[in-house]
């Protein structure tokens, strides 16, 4: 075991397997009152707004952003929050003042139950599909995989199945009512633990006068050295805030439209907050490599727990382990459960077993969970960088269904079943290619790739991170081709 294993001590531990079994406790409570598929799925629909704060929160922020995050602030500074932060407040808060209304007026469960309302079955499993790929919690499996490798000296690959056995088994037992409550617990350990390891990693790095003094002038570029390209695609990733599953199922269980346009509106301040913390303690950790406090070849999505374990002392390193277990397993659970009912509630049901019964329908749902463990572990190796995962797994979820569910939702009219159909399947076509494409053809650079377009003189650089930029519009000409053929027609109401 390394030096940091052996720095902490059996009562760092002890908090840990202590605030591990009480999760597993709260799951096998709430098994005992979960009787019905909607009552696991979407908590009877009676969330209110402190527990919708709770497990708003604390499902965004799982490992993919607290260690993608500080990754990316470990490397280039503040611009981790101006620049990749910023435009998800922005994309919360319209989502909270015009999508809400319009998304409660309907009794939906689910994402692609707005896709067959209005478009039909075979626009129902193309978002399903590209529901349940952004769905798998492949960023915090990873996270906690880094975790339990420097923490426990496990390989990366026995962190990632000890983490998510965890988080599968109360998921399992109590569906969304164990993961509101859970995440409850989650958000406050989170809260109070980033809290508390902020002012002891700057006291042991010299302070901000320090940072300020000796670090490159790049870290506190709030833009730092992105290009507009990249910028603008940073932007439109944000978009798939408009079609995000978990927050869908939140707004779908929220009691009412007031309860969860409230726990939005106060999340927007509190993930700031967060951001800004984990931002802090990725410069943190920057200026602890060039005072030598940790290695030269430190990873980047390493940076923040190395920093805080050189930082806390005895007893306050395992209540920030704990935090970050909450961190990690709030976005585990949630999106395990979405992932079990993408499979199973989204596609298997409608296409094979229309007539489910409720307990059938709540039995296969929990097998669904289980098995969409299997391709997130499968696929969890394929990004060097927590960020780049995040940007994929958006991109296919914006360009697959952006397009149809605003139009479904805000376009007056009916709509036509090939509508949605083309443009979810135009959307995921192309994002798919262009991944392929630049991965086959490009050239590796800053942990992308990119491909050099020249023309009459004049090149272009198109980097991986580029493809909504043609996706969305080549997803807008498959719903106008929909509209300009003659399928059968939906009602829209």
């Amino acid at each position: 075991m390394n030096a940091l294993t052996q720095s902490l001590d059996f009562l760092d531990y002890a908090i840990v397997v202590i605030y591990l079994a009480g999760m597993i406790a709260i799951g096998l409570w709430i098994a005992r009152r979960v009787k019905t598929f909607e009552s696991f799925f979407v908590a009877g629909r009676m969330m209110t707004t402190p527990l919708l704060i709770s497990t708003l929160v604390s499902t965004y922020y799982g490992l993919d952003v607290t260690f993608g995050a500080s990754e990316v602030s470990f490397a280039e500074g503040v611009v981790s929050w101006f620049a990749y932060a910023r435009p998800y407040y922005l994309a919360l808060l319209i989502t909270g003042l015009v999508l809400v209304r319009r998304l409660k007026a309907f009794p939906f469960l689910s994402l692609p139950d707005i896709a067959e309302h209005f478009y039909g079955k075979g626009t129902r499993v193309t978002i399903a599909l590209a529901s349940f790929l952004y769905n798998l919690p492949i960023l915090s499996i990873i996270g906690m995989g880094i975790l339990f490798h420097i923490t426990l000296g496990l390989s990366e690959t026995q962190g990632y199945l000890l983490g998510a056995t965890i988080a599968v088994f109360y998921t399992l037992l109590g569906g969304i009512w164990a993961d509101a409550l859970t995440d409850t617990v989650q958000f406050v350990v989170m809260c109070l633990t980033l809290a508390i390891a902020i002012p002891f990693a700057l006291q042991i790095v010299g302070g901000f006068a320090w940072i300020m003094a000796n670090l490159d002038a790049k870290y506190f570029t709030p833009m730092g050295d992105i290009s507009y390209g990249y910028l603008f695609a940073l932007v439109f990733t944000s978009f798939s805030v408009f079609v995000e599953p978990a927050l869908y199922q939140r707004i779908f269980g929220a009691k009412d439209e007031r309860s969860v346009r409230r726990a939005l509106l106060l999340g927007i301040v509190l993930w700031a907050a967060y951001d800004w913390g984990v931002t802090i303690l990725g410069i943190a950790a920057a200026a602890a490599v060039q005072q030598n406090l940790l290695p030269a070849d430190l990873e980047g999505r390493q940076a923040l727990i190395q920093i805080v374990l050189i930082s806390l002392p005895i007893g306050l390193k395992g209540f920030f382990i704990a935090g970050i277990l909450s961190a990690a397993m709030s976005t585990v659970d949630s999106y395990l459960l979405l992932s079990g009912g993408n499979l199973v509630y989204d596609i298997y049901r409608p296409l094979f077993r229309a007539r489910m019964t409720d307990a059938a329908l709540l039995r296969w749902t929990r097998i669904g969970i289980v098995a969409a463990l299997i391709p997130c572990l499968a696929i969890a190796v394929y990004f060097k960088r927590i960020t780049d995962a995040w940007v994929f797994m958006s991109t296919v979820l914006t360009a697959t269904t952006l397009i149809p569910i605003m139009a479904a939702l805000f376009l007056p009219g009916k709509r036509r079943s090939r509508e949605g159909l083309l443009s979810s399947l135009f959307g995921l076509g192309l994002v798919l290619t262009y991944y392929a494409l630049l991965t086959i053809l490009g050239r590796e650079e800053k942990d992308s790739f990119v491909i050099t377009l020249s023309l009459f003189s004049h090149s272009w650089d198109l980097w991986r991170e580029y493809s909504l930029f043609f996706a969305l519009p080549f997803s807008a000409l498959g719903f106008i081709l929909g509209s300009c053929l003659k399928p059968r027609e939906r009602s829209d109401s």
